[in-house]
């Protein structure tokens, strides 16, 4: 591979305009990445005269190989479309050396990761369930957390955002509770003709851990009776679910339409809390639940190097989001609000300590902000590595042997305390804490 590669691309527009013109040069312009990663650079300033704009795009071109646009390597204001792209809201400070240049990064895929996160805390509060690889045990600790809340009388509604692999709604419902229709079909109807207040009963199941006297336990699945019975058209629904909805000429993005959702099952009925089961890994699908729903975020892994170096991927994502709000005059508190979940933890404690090492090393690298010398320094987000109540820290799930065939749907023994109690009993207590810290920070329906 000859030339320039996408690593290496943006470093190389940065040196070669810089070596050019200068730094300032640089930082006062936009860096335009197409979806198939090709670059062109808007300048923050007029040229000042056509040898400049020739002189300046023949480097670009020669520089940068493939990953120059060359039909147009470089423009300036005043060009058509240029005072739009200087000033657009989707701009990312991405630090390059010793400067920072602004970036729009145009995707097909992925996009959703680019959205701007939302820091404001629901009511009830809501709880996402996420992780980079599957077979962690996120589901199987969601069950068991509504089962216990719902024993302890607390009414917890569960939606399934797994639409790619969906699995809580076979977990908590039995066939005869399955609503008739699923978040698939919410968000494509919706999308289209608009589902009525009057129906939305019709996309929720209660589980059979809805007891008399005590809590209850509502599930919106994935997949409703409708698509069970026509599986053929699943994956043209699945399709289309995950896609912005245009209205009034405005575009919805997924992340507002699954808040939305929530928001209007929640009016429905009094839940004390929502659970959230979010698609494994980096897809599209994650992004809204991790990025939009204004939830505490439960990232479960093991202590495994694959699990920190996905974290360490989705965390410099992350990071750089945390700069754009920083740089636009936002808060970025939804950092606070990203929790790691050390699951099927060993007894080894060097592991352990490991874990916890090597996840403040993750939030202080990418999450945490820098140190600064000044008075500025108190509204820093800092912590330290034994800040046993930092976002960095850890709640555990310990391995067992017990939950490896989990399946409380043929056995419903597995949901109650007696099963559960002794291996779950410590993160359950910590997702208490994290309920409760949420609910003093909700707004009604945000």
């Amino acid at each position: 591979m000859a030339g320039p590669l996408f690593d290496d691309s943006l470093a190389v527009l940065v040196a070669t305009l810089a070596d050019l013109v200068d730094g300032e040069f640089v930082e006062a312009g936009t860096a335009l990445r197409d979806a198939s990663g090709q670059l062109t650079f808007i300048a923050g300033r007029e040229a000042a005269d056509d040898a400049e704009r020739d002189k300046l795009g023949a480097a670009l071109i020669e520089a940068l190989g493939s990953y120059a646009r060359t039909d147009r390597p470089i423009s300036f204001r005043g060009d058509s479309g240029s005072e739009r792209l200087l000033s657009a809201p989707e701009r990312l400070p991405v630090k390059v050396g010793d400067r920072f240049c602004q970036v729009i990064d145009r995707r097909i895929v992925g996009a959703g990761w680019l959205d701007e996160p939302t820091s404001v805390a629901t009511d009830p509060p809501r709880v996402v369930f996420a992780t980079l690889k599957g077979g962690v045990g996120r589901s199987t600790a969601l069950a068991i957390a509504a089962a216990d809340l719902a024993r302890r009388n607390r009414n917890v509604l569960v939606v399934d955002l797994d639409l790619e692999a969906p699995g809580l709604g076979d977990l908590l419902l039995a066939s005869d509770r399955t609503p008739e229709f699923g978040a698939i079909d919410y968000l494509v109807e919706d999308g289209l003709g608009g589902i009525a207040d009057s129906d939305l009963y019709r996309f929720i199941g209660s589980s059979g851990l809805t007891q008399g006297g005590g809590g209850r336990v509502d599930v919106l699945p994935a997949l409703g009776r409708r698509s069970n019975n026509q599986p053929e058209n699943i994956l043209p629904k699945l399709s289309r679910a995950m896609i912005e909805d245009v209205v009034g000429g405005n575009s919805i993005p997924v992340a507002a339409q699954i808040s939305k959702m929530i928001a209007r099952i929640t009016a429905r009925e009094q839940y004390d809390v929502v659970f959230i089961d979010s698609r494994a890994g980096l897809s599209e699908l994650a992004a809204p639940a991790v990025l939009g729903l204004g939830a505490t975020v439960l990232l479960f892994g093991t202590a495994q190097k694959q699990t920190i170096e996905g974290y360490r991927a989705l965390f410099a994502a992350l990071q750089l989001l945390a700069q754009r709000d920083t740089a636009a005059g936002r808060d970025a508190d939804w950092r606070m609000m990203l929790k790691p979940v050390y699951a099927k933890a060993s007894l080894d404690a060097s592991v352990s300590e490991r874990f916890v090492d090597e996840m403040y090393e993750l939030y202080s690298a990418h999450l945490y902000d820098a140190e600064t010398d000044g008075a500025e320094a108190i509204d820093l987000l800092r912590f330290a590595r034994s800040d046993e109540s930092a976002p960095h820290w850890p709640l555990i799930v310990p391995f067992s042997q017990s939950f490896v065939d989990f399946d409380p749907g043929r056995n419903a023994d597995q949901l109650t305390q007696n099963f559960y109690e002794q291996t779950y009993r410590e993160f359950l207590s910590g997702l208490d804490a994290a309920i409760n810290a949420s609910t003093f920070a909700s707004e009604p329906n945000a």
